[in-house]
């Protein structure tokens, strides 16, 4: 009888033996899911509208489909051609002005300089560019540098500007507006002047919360 009782002690030790690797594995699965399943969520939503609530999701204008501006010719102020195909993969805020850099143009740079201030110890991972066709002076360079020191300077040649503003699919270029690029290199949304600084904060933090970093 006791031989019987070692028998089935050691028949149920061996079954449950076999079944830890199987749920060892199921949870590893599980601890990937929960990782990967919310940033999976967070793009479709953003890319597609799929699942988006219309009163508490994007502030921005949501750009559909995104446009690509990783391969772009940019040239920088002071330093050259810029890839950002070849940079470190950020987000990035694109301010274009219509033509100019003017008074509005002027507080939409102001307005990103807050947001990225208020990321703290985030704001590395996000960086703010001005995007013009044509250098600026350097009068108002100088000025805008003096405002903005981590702002980066860059232009594109008046024809692939206007394409990407084309792009874009934006009624129209009268005003300056800012364009949100994701870390793959496209623009997926778009604020103007009446977008507070709030609303740009509000969705750069989602998106930094759901997305990777290297």
């Amino acid at each position: 009888m006791n031989q019987q009782a070692h028998s089935s002690e050691l028949s149920s030790s061996s079954s449950s033996s076999s079944s830890r690797p199987g749920l060892r594995r199921l949870q590893g699965i599980s601890v990937i899911a929960a990782v990967l399943v919310p940033i999976v969520a967070a793009y479709v939503v953003y890319y597609t509208g799929i699942g988006m609530p219309t009163d508490t999701t994007n502030q921005g204008q949501l750009l559909r489909p995104p446009v690509k501006v990783l391969d772009l010719p940019f040239q920088e102020r002071g330093v050259g051609p810029l890839l950002l195909a070849g940079e470190k993969p950020k987000w990035r805020y694109l301010v274009v002005p219509a033509t100019n850099c003017d008074s509005v143009c002027d507080q939409l740079l102001y307005t990103s300089r807050q947001v990225h201030i208020r990321l703290g110890e985030k704001a590395d991972r996000v960086e703010r560019l001005l995007v013009t066709g044509a250098p600026l002076t350097d009068a108002h360079y100088q000025r805008l540098h003096r405002e903005h020191p981590r702002l980066r300077f860059v232009t594109l040649p008046p024809a692939i500007l206007a394409k990407v503003q084309r792009a874009v699919g934006l009624p129209e270029w009268r005003e300056p507006r800012e364009l949100l690029v994701d870390q793959q290199g496209y623009a997926m949304m778009a604020y103007d002047k009446d977008h507070s600084g709030n609303q740009l904060l509000k969705d750069i933090k989602r998106l930094l919360k759901y997305s990777y970093e290297e």
